[in-house]
């Protein structure tokens, strides 16, 4: 598992925040064209295939690959609509979280590995 310092986390906050930004987008359009998708599956002939869903499918593939991005980094998406993100660190010996809220200029709050949002506390 890959560790950060708060500088090392705020170093990633731009791009973190560009990703987030994608992945909103994204599940939008997957939330929109699935209801859409829906309707055309139910009128499809047995033999399937169409446009939509082809275009479908690569809307999936590309809130898959930011989200493997995000990931990549080494730090956890704990929840897209709040844009928080969770960044595994020490704090002295203790594991924990560096917690970021979308919004936040930078890393200001912490919290153990077992509790969330609500538990967190300041640097």
């Amino acid at each position: 598992m890959k560790t950060f310092t708060v500088q090392e986390a705020d170093a990633l906050l731009p791009q973190i925040e560009a990703l987030l930004d994608d992945l909103s987008q994204v599940r939008a359009q997957i939330v929109a064209e699935g209801a859409k998708l829906e309707s055309i599956l139910k009128h499809a002939a047995g033999d399937g295939g169409s446009k939509a869903g082809s275009e479908y499918v690569l809307l999936l593939q590309h809130f898959n690959a930011a989200l493997t991005a995000i990931q990549d980094f080494g730090c956890e998406l704990k929840d897209l609509e709040q844009g928080l993100v969770d960044f595994p660190s020490y704090r002295g010996k203790e594991l924990v979280y560096l917690c970021w809220k979308r919004g936040e200029d930078r890393i200001r709050f912490w919290h153990a590995l077992d509790s969330g949002f609500a538990a967190r506390q300041p640097l």
